[in-house]
């Protein structure tokens, strides 16, 4: 496999910018025609074997549910299989401590994509500092 460097244009243009329309002719021509080859490569009875354990561990249940702490609550962005695109959620610290937290649902990103008819994506939240924001 070759290796790649990526180094900025010399004016500043990015040469690649096409690629970002992820549903003009030209971008899709360009994944097509690398989609043969790579799935020739490496689309075999192990890579699949290894997809299907892979994804059993991400969609399980079992997982620990990472949070940042906002505030009085716990946020936690959730994908799981029955939410592929993910769940952002809070809870507070004492129900986070049980067995079983309870979530307030905040977003539900596949949910959000069916009503606008959109493939969402995930892109993480952010928050300003009350005291430090601009007023």
């Amino acid at each position: 496999m070759a290796s790649m460097t990526f180094e900025p244009a010399p004016d500043g243009a990015d040469p690649y910018l096409w690629l970002e329309d992820v549903t003009g002719a030209e971008a899709l021509d360009w994944v097509r025609a690398r989609n043969k080859p790579t799935t020739a490569a490496f689309c075999d009875a192990e890579f699949e074997r290894m997809r299907v354990e892979a994804l059993e561990v991400l969609d399980t249940d079992a997982r620990i549910p990472y949070v940042n702490r906002r505030g009085n609550y716990l946020y936690n962005f959730w994908p799981d299989a029955a939410n592929p695109r993910g769940l952002w959620r809070r809870t507070t610290l004492d129900s986070y401590r049980t067995d079983s937290p309870g979530w307030d649902v905040l977003i539900d990103v596949d949910e959000l994509g069916r009503a606008d008819d959109q493939k969402w994506v995930w892109g993480g939240a952010g928050a300003s500092n009350p005291t430090t924001r601009a007023r």
